[in-house]
């Protein structure tokens, strides 16, 4: 199931025994390499001891929960592969997961033969960007469009132009809710949280058909704002 000669290398971070059990057990039906981990500090041990491509990270962890080690972990492995595996099915959840540094987020209980096919997929698509120029996000202004590190392109209506604009030109900032209002021409109602938020969901889900799996690196501050900053994107 991979073009390369040595097998996928594959961390679960799970600590229930028995799901653990069978993901260590059964994956490597499909061609890989699975080692498991019951908590975070297990797995930073794995990650030291093994040259791991890609892991397999449940949220309710003891400790150091997996939404804490998906965003410690893209920062420090920007090349790992993050997939959660959660009982968590709320939207929300796995909007803060992306938000967080997952690539691909599954939800308690996974047919088997379909999440060794995503790790697979995702594992092929890490491995096109190794070696080569890594492209950043673009807006391309004139066409209203933003194009994405694998050469594709999503078409922008007139607002999510705007917003993306006010985010692109300073990456990595958050930008607060009542300037990105003031930025785009709304006035500040009760409405208008909602009307953002909605415009963030079909951006989202636009970019995810353009370009399944891959992270929209948009990050929601709760509470605060928003911020555009892309970690696997090298600083120019």
């Amino acid at each position: 199931m991979t073009e390369s000669a040595l097998p996928i290398q594959v961390a679960v971070c799970e600590d229930n025994d028995a799901l653990r059990g069978i993901l260590v057990s059964v994956l490597p039906e499909y061609g890989l390499r699975v080692f498991g981990a019951p908590t975070a500090e297990a797995l930073d041990r794995l990650l030291t001891e093994r040259e791991i491509d890609l892991l397999v990270l449940d949220i309710g962890l003891p400790g150091e929960d997996g939404f804490s080690v998906a965003a410690r972990l893209r920062i420090e492995r920007p090349r790992l592969g993050i997939v959660m595996l959660t009982a968590r099915s709320l939207v929300a959840d796995r909007v803060h997961g992306l938000n967080q540094g997952a690539d691909l987020y599954f939800v308690k209980p996974v047919d088997m033969e379909e999440l060794a096919a995503a790790l697979g997929s995702l594992h092929r698509r890490l491995n096109r960007t190794q070696g080569k120029a890594v492209h950043p996000w673009k807006l391309d202004k004139g066409l209203s469009r933003l194009e994405t590190p694998e050469g594709g392109s999503v078409d922008l209506t007139a607002n999510e132009l705007l917003f993306l604009t006010a985010l692109m030109d300073q990456p990595g900032v958050t930008l607060d809710r009542m300037g990105l209002f003031h930025t785009m021409g709304w006035a500040s109602d009760p409405h208008t949280d909602k009307r953002l938020e909605v415009l963030i969901s079909r951006l989202r889900s636009k970019v995810s058909q353009c370009v399944p799996g891959l992270a929209f690196p948009l990050r929601t501050q709760h509470g605060t704002g928003y911020a555009f900053k892309d970690e696997r994107t090298p600083a120019p």
